[in-house]
């Protein structure tokens, strides 16, 4: 008897593992090698995801400039908000501005436990008058589709953007 209820249970444990959905990740995605300027950036890339995973995008920005990503949310060009949601721990569409305080030019923000003001090759000259950093926009994918996100390199007060780049999101079926 006690055989039987072991197997049983081994059985169960074994059908719950095959059945499980796979664990949510987080994705990093980047357009470029860290700290080059905006038009380094590649245009086009495309990935694919598990519903209930997270996307972390990072755009090189050098915010002096008055140049910042945005992240196109209207009807026309927009992103389909109901497959991948804004998170709030980005600031949803507005994203998250993280300066660099790596003082090698490495993609650190911190060096041997102490934060440090950043200050790349070349700061202070043209083009790159002020340090660089990071715009961070968070997503988390849930339901399974495909949509196109587009971020734009440009000022606020500007209706022009000086580039953009897409990210096409795949996302899969958690089952």
């Amino acid at each position: 008897m006690a055989h039987t209820v072991v197997a049983v249970l081994v059985a169960l444990a074994a059908c719950a593992v095959v059945i499980a959905k796979v664990d949510n990740i987080i994705h990093e995605v980047r357009f470029a090698e860290v700290y080059r300027h905006w038009s380094s950036s590649e245009t086009q890339k495309s990935i694919y995801v598990n519903a209930g995973d997270m996307i972390l995008i990072r755009m090189n920005e050098n915010p002096g400039t008055g140049y910042r990503w945005q992240l196109v949310t209207d009807d026309k060009d927009g992103f389909d908000q109901t497959l991948c949601q804004l998170q709030p721990t980005s600031g949803f569409s507005d994203g998250v501005y993280e300066p660099s305080t790596s003082t090698d030019g490495s993609d650190d923000k911190v060096v041997d436990g102490v934060s440090r003001p950043y200050v790349p090759p070349g700061a202070g000259e043209w083009p790159y008058p002020y340090p660089w950093g990071d715009r961070r926009f968070d997503l988390r994918c849930t339901v399974a589709g495909t949509t196109t996100l587009k971020l734009r390199y440009k000022r606020s007060w500007e209706e022009r953007y000086s580039w953009e780049s897409r990210l096409e999101i795949f996302v899969l079926e958690n089952k």
